[in-house]
């Protein structure tokens, strides 16, 4: 049985190690049930907890043992002092790293890495990362990484295997709710970040060397192969139409609001015919962007196009768009009253610019009024309105190496994401008939082609 010692106000058992210290300098360690702890069980059945102090460190290290026998607390004691006395000679962490740390200390290095709204890659690296993307990360790694484990969870403890759990308590768990299943996009990025912040502890010392990493023999690369739903030609020409409904529900609004539906709405329509980015668009000032007329040459009328110099800042970098989105530019810019070369095309009443989020939210109200989702059987984001301009240039003939110029993406990406475009806007040219050869088009009934013998005679 253990001797009872000095702390009988918080301990049944209380035994010193002194045989066990980590160190000539350190106090002894000391084995202990508690008296606080797992109250529906008799004394003797509580498990054994251990108390290691380790030399300059205030509190040492407390764990649970596991075990109700003094004979196995003492066994499993000297495994435990042994180990911790082998990590001290190899320099190694001796406490506990809890999971909310190594976020924590993750986070500061991808924040050093943060470039400024308006600066670009050119200008601070090619590791550099967006506020957006720092945001992601950060709430990615609280929500799925410190809630999985715990955050005080020791992450030098965690094994392997524990991993394997993740993908279904992810699952389980979702923070929004309201969106419904993650894709499967969203697992295996979230499942890139996890590796990549246990590659970067272990680098850093923090955690043992492992050679393998979480969710071992899965490709985490990220898959440009993701298809998002856009709108049909007659689908489309539908949503314009309830669209100017919409706008119209907003002229007892107040002043701020008619004023942004109306830029939201035509902005709805300049990213559908100009294929920029959400965030290239909030970014255009007025001197970034041309007017130019054009005839068409179907019915030589003439429409009102724009030539779009996008920031360095944005995602791919500086480049030139030209785009058939003109007229809806120049309504925002005859309507608003910041027209200086300076100042934002798509601004608000205060001349500040539009972000990604507000116009998220003004298209999220336009699809809920049109119940765009419902009527046509699929979920619309704002991204659609890219890949809507991207199939309908194709539609029409856009050589695909002008349009990836246009839209700032590589052939390889064109032919992931518009596959399946790409052959239907090919099946005219793979089924036309030939006089001159095969058989014209003509159906030949049966019997009169050729006679093809009876295998089975």
């Amino acid at each position: 049985m253990a001797i009872i010692g000095n702390h009988k106000e918080f301990y049944a058992y209380y035994e010193e190690l002194s045989s066990l210290r980590v160190a000539p300098d350190a106090e002894a360690p000391c084995i202990y049930k508690r008296l606080d702890k797992e109250l529906k069980k008799v004394v003797e059945q509580r498990k054994y907890q251990i108390r290691i102090p380790i030399p300059k460190h205030k509190n040492g290290i407390r764990r649970s043992l596991g075990v109700i026998e003094r004979e196995d607390a003492l066994r499993k004691a000297e495994d435990m002092v042994l180990e911790i006395k082998v990590q001290m000679r190899q320099g190694g962490s001796i406490l506990p790293f809890p999971a909310q740390k190594l976020v924590d200390l993750f986070l500061q290095k991808k924040k050093s890495l943060v470039r400024g709204e308006w600066e670009s890659k050119h200008d601070q690296g090619d590791k550099s990362i967006t506020q957006q993307r720092y945001g992601l990360i950060e709430g990615k790694l609280r929500n799925y990484f410190v809630g999985f484990l715990g955050a005080n969870t020791d992450v030098r403890t965690v094994p392997l295997s524990r991993w394997n759990k993740w993908e279904q308590w992810r699952l389980d768990n979702k923070v929004r709710k309201e969106l419904g299943r993650p894709k499967s996009i969203t697992i295996k990025n979230e499942k890139g970040m996890i590796r990549e912040i246990i590659n970067w502890a272990m680098i850093e010392g923090h955690i043992p060397h492992n050679p393998k990493k979480p969710f071992e023999g899965e490709n985490l690369k990220a898959d440009d192969k993701v298809r998002r739903d856009t709108w049909e030609a007659h689908e489309w020409s539908s949503f314009a139409r309830k669209l100017r409904d919409w706008l119209n529900t907003m002229h007892n609004k107040p002043e701020n609001d008619v004023w942004d539906a109306f830029v939201a709405y035509q902005m709805v329509f300049f990213f559908a015919n100009t294929g920029l980015r959400m965030g290239e668009g909030c970014k255009i000032k007025n001197k970034d962007i041309k007017l130019v007329e054009k005839n068409d040459a179907s019915n030589d009328i003439k429409k009102l196009c724009c030539l779009i110099q996008v920031h360095p800042s944005t995602k791919t970098g500086a480049r030139e768009v030209n785009g058939m989105g003109g007229e809806f530019a120049k309504r925002v810019y005859e309507k608003s009253k910041f027209k200086a070369k300076n100042d934002f095309l798509f601004c608000h009443l205060d001349g500040s610019p539009f972000t990604t989020k507000q116009f998220r939210e003004w298209f999220k109200k336009m699809i809920a009024f049109t119940n765009e989702n419902e009527r046509c059987g699929k979920v619309f984001q704002p991204y659609g309105l890219r890949h809507l301009y991207a199939t309908t240039r194709l539609q029409n003939g856009t050589s695909q190496q002008a349009l990836c110029d246009n839209m700032g993406v590589k052939q390889q990406y064109l032919t992931k994401h518009y596959s399946h475009y790409l052959t239907r806007l090919a099946s005219d040219d793979l089924m036309q008939m030939n006089a001159h050869i095969g058989l014209g088009g003509k159906i030949i009934p049966m019997g009169e082609d050729f006679t093809i013998t009876d295998m089975t005679a």
